[in-house]
């Protein structure tokens, strides 16, 4: 089996485990909202008591506002998905340097920044949805930066410098063509 044939098999393989993550990913956005009021902080308690993932119930108002608000980071994953679909579609056809896949690797790298500040916002409704319930003055707004998103930052960039790398391979090679 040749290289390029490998490519397409991976890139095949890869392309059915992203349209599962596509499905799975809003189901799993939507039974976290609708059952969390009964979702423990560990879904794996090994001889500790559950500590429920939210201090109080949660109305059905609050739990809209927390499923909606869920949607911004899961719309930028969604559309990093979607993107990544693509270049491994282009893979799958024996295509690997062009200008639409550049395009693309932007906008997977556009698609985590977005996530990253998705996410923050995301975090800090939920502290307040959280908290809503508790007396005046022990509500809790809660903005952060963690370890996890500064590292997604860093793939973000590292996956913008990717793009720039193949934008100047692709640029040599449409040259290398046009020289007799």
């Amino acid at each position: 089996m040749d290289n390029m044939s490998k490519i397409k098999k991976v890139s095949k393989l890869f392309n059915l485990l992203l349209t599962g993550l596509l499905i799975i990913l809003p189901i799993y956005y939507i039974l976290y909202w609708l059952f969390i009021n009964s979702l423990s902080e560990s879904l794996i308690n090994v001889n500790i008591e559950p500590v429920p993932e939210c201090s109080n119930t949660l109305s059905v108002n609050l739990q809209i506002i927390g499923f909606i608000s869920s949607l911004l980071p899961l719309s930028a994953l969604i559309y990093g998905i979607i993107h990544i679909k693509k270049l491994f579609s282009f893979y799958q056809e024996g295509i690997t340097f062009s200008l639409e896949q550049v395009i693309l690797f932007k906008k997977v790298s556009k698609a985590l920044a977005l996530w990253i500040v998705f996410s923050i916002i995301y975090e800090s409704i939920k502290s307040i949805l959280f908290s809503w319930d508790n007396p005046v003055g022990e509500r809790i707004l809660e903005i952060g930066f963690n370890g996890n998103q500064i590292g997604i930052v860093i793939i973000s960039i590292v996956i913008l410098v990717i793009a720039w790398i193949m934008d100047e391979g692709r640029i040599l090679n449409e040259e290398n063509k046009l020289t007799v």
